[in-house]
């Protein structure tokens, strides 16, 4: 089996058991034994839910995956745009920049141009696509993977284009080294991002061989550090010295901030993953055949509800939406350039979403077979009250750890009700 990367872990000396984040699970990726909680690699999407609920904050990111553009001689840093929204209003996006180039980035790159162009581009393939609707969005590394994970009937549904933040980092490595007359290996490019997801992403992709990031931080790491520099800056700021050619653009961050990007028709926008799934549950039985395109995001409100924010979702989006009507400015697209690229498929995924293969069902189909009617036969045997007191957050998914050999019937406390020989 393939092994999966994930950017959060349990750390065991803290964990003291208590079974929120084996209950909020959306893929039922974790279980608690002898007390502490693990997490099944294969079935974490890396929401980042499990780490929102923990109340011992048992549930920890690898802070040193900021070290690995250190050794590159030119820096370049792509914020996500969750990291405006952390901070009030009336301080201007450039001056977050200057900020970031304090703390020993050459440079300072937007996200705003590739996601309207992005969005210009999947209004051009939801036109043009005649198969089985509605189409997914693909820019939730989360959605993606709980897809692949939960319903792999569905990938065919997502749609075949890649993110603003790839984009954006491959512009960069394809026209900086030419600008600078320095070698693409020089260059460093750092991504903020805002949740394990996205981190997952550029650390082990599920759509290319690899990420066009070097590196990737989160804003929970980025803002304590950023802040000092702000405050100092704010004092002595001038907005008339920001360069003519400075964009900001709040982006995709909020819920329908892909489908007002794109201003596309008959569309739904659904975020939190209790709401996506249903979602996802109606569309897998052909209940939304009258709406073209779903755009799906992970947390509530958006990628500002993500986990590793530091600022409170709803004061985060009032935030983005002022900053938004204070500095946002209209970004001019080159349409033919836009449709050019299109129809060359620069903005398509490089290899298409598949479903991710479990150990449960990664084997020969007589023995998926014989395992599947194992599990039913343990499961009616049990109460069926998903109490969670053996430590998995179902009693299937307690079955299916018996017919694996993770557990024993009586790890089950209404043991007596399971005939070994039913």
């Amino acid at each position: 089996m393939r092994q999966f990367f994930h950017s959060h872990s349990v750390a065991t000396d803290i964990c003291r058991g208590h079974m929120a984040c084996m209950r909020s699970c959306p893929t039922q990726a974790i279980r608690v034994r002898r007390g502490k909680g693990r997490i099944n690699s294969e079935l974490c999407v890396d929401c980042g839910e499990c780490i929102a609920v923990c109340p011992s904050g048992a549930i920890v990111f690898d802070s040193d995956l900021s070290a690995e553009v250190s050794n590159f001689s030119y820096k370049v840093v792509v914020p996500s745009p969750v990291l405006y929204s952390q901070f009030e209003p009336d301080i201007h996006p450039y001056l977050i920049h200057l900020a970031l180039e304090q703390l020993g980035f050459d440079r300072v790159v937007d996200v705003s141009t590739s996601s309207m162009a992005l969005g210009a581009a999947l209004l051009r393939y939801i036109a043009a696509y005649k198969g089985r609707r509605p189409l997914i969005s693909s820019y939730c590394p989360s959605i993606l993977r709980l897809i692949q994970v939960k319903y792999p009937d569905l990938v065919e549904l997502v749609v075949p284009l890649d993110v603003p933040r790839e984009l954006t980092a491959r512009e960069i490595r394809k026209n900086l080294p030419r600008e600078l007359g320095i070698k693409s290996e020089d260059i460093g490019i750092m991504y903020v991002a805002s949740c394990p997801g996205k981190i997952v992403s550029i650390k082990q992709p599920a759509e290319k061989a690899r990420s066009w990031f070097d590196g990737v931080t989160s804003v929970k790491d980025v803002y304590p550090v950023l802040l000092p520099h702000i405050i100092a800056e704010k004092e002595k700021f001038d907005d008339s010295t920001v360069p003519d050619d400075f964009s900001f653009h709040a982006g995709w961050i909020r819920s329908g901030g892909i489908i007002q990007s794109g201003k596309a028709g008959n569309w739904l926008a659904v975020s939190g993953l209790d709401h996506v799934k249903r979602i996802l549950d109606d569309i897998e039985n052909s209940r939304l055949r009258n709406v073209d395109f779903v755009e799906a995001l992970a947390h509530m409100l958006g990628c500002i509800g993500g986990p590793f924010c530091v600022e409170n979702p709803y004061v985060a989006r009032t935030n983005s939406i002022k900053q938004r009507e204070k500095y946002e400015k209209k970004i001019e697209l080159d349409l033919e350039d836009i449709y050019r690229k299109y129809d060359e498929g620069y903005y398509r995924l490089e290899k298409p979403v598949l479903p991710r293969p479990t150990t449960y069902f990664d084997t020969d189909l007589p023995t998926s077979i014989k395992r599947m009617k194992e599990r039913e036969r343990v499961y009616r045997g049990l109460r069926q009250i998903d109490c969670g007191c053996c430590g998995c957050p179902t009693c299937m998914t307690f079955a299916e750890d018996f017919v694996m050999g993770e557990v024993e019937l009586t790890d089950c406390v209404f043991f007596p009700q399971v005939s070994e020989n039913e």
